[in-house]
């Protein structure tokens, strides 16, 4: 296990509200309520504490430890392991990523407890040198997301930002909900659809009940519009 998984982890999960103690016995103990609820492996795997599996407190956390947990034991990893980027003109120490048709992925880590930069730069004309930077301050699935979309690695116009998928997520849910039949085939597309969004979007919950309330409030202020639109989840 590399040195800086644990340590940053923790710091994760305090901007998250989730309280950490110290590493024992080779695993970072995480606290619900005070007391400890579950523990994270040295390569990352979230073990829950007998008996805690049932309080719904605890079964949030689990899930944004698991979330947290995978994401920064992939880019501790990939930082401890990454050469230095070597760029004419650049003035600061970043790790080499990954690089593909001209583009570059590198990660920096930051002094005084402040996480980890990434950011994408397209190679200049001859290669030596970088530029066109776009950062990411502790934002390694976008600047991931990026590099695949600058590269070329991945069709751009097949991404959808978050809030994009909230809304299809609401759009599939009042299809799924609708009076009009469906074929069972289609019903099972649109169900795996919404399943893969919820794993998604990590405030999926948020942007949608922000989206009915401004449906709602719409609404109010067009009463003779019809009736009602039903909600997602």
């Amino acid at each position: 296990m590399n040195d800086k998984f644990f340590p940053e982890l923790a710091r994760r999960l305090k901007q998250e509200g989730i309280a950490t103690a110290p590493v024992d016995k080779a695993c970072l103990p995480v606290l619900v309520d005070g007391r400890e609820a579950m523990w994270i492996e040295p390569r990352g795997a979230v073990v829950l504490k007998a008996g805690s599996q049932d309080d719904p407190q605890v079964k949030r956390v689990y899930e944004t430890a698991i979330r947290a947990s995978a994401q920064v034991y992939e880019y501790t990893e990939a930082m401890s392991a990454a050469p230095l980027l070597k760029a004419d003109g650049l003035h600061e120490d970043f790790r080499l990523l990954a690089e593909f048709n001209g583009i570059v992925l590198a990660g920096q880590e930051l002094e005084r407890d402040w996480g980890y930069k990434f950011v994408t730069w397209r190679r200049d004309g001859d290669g030596t040198g970088v530029a066109h930077g776009n950062y990411y301050h502790n934002g390694y699935e976008a600047a991931k997301l990026d590099f695949a979309c600058r590269s070329g690695l991945v069709q751009e116009n097949r991404q959808f930002t978050d809030e994009q998928l909230a809304e299809l997520y609401r759009c599939v849910y009042e299809t799924l909900n609708s009076e009009y039949p469906i074929t069972k085939e289609r019903c099972h597309t649109l169900t795996e659809a919404a399943n893969q969004i919820q794993r998604s979007v990590d405030d999926l919950a948020e942007r949608v009940e922000r989206s009915n309330q401004r449906e709602l409030e719409a609404a109010e202020q067009h009463t003779d519009s019809g009736p009602g639109m039903e909600m997602a989840p």
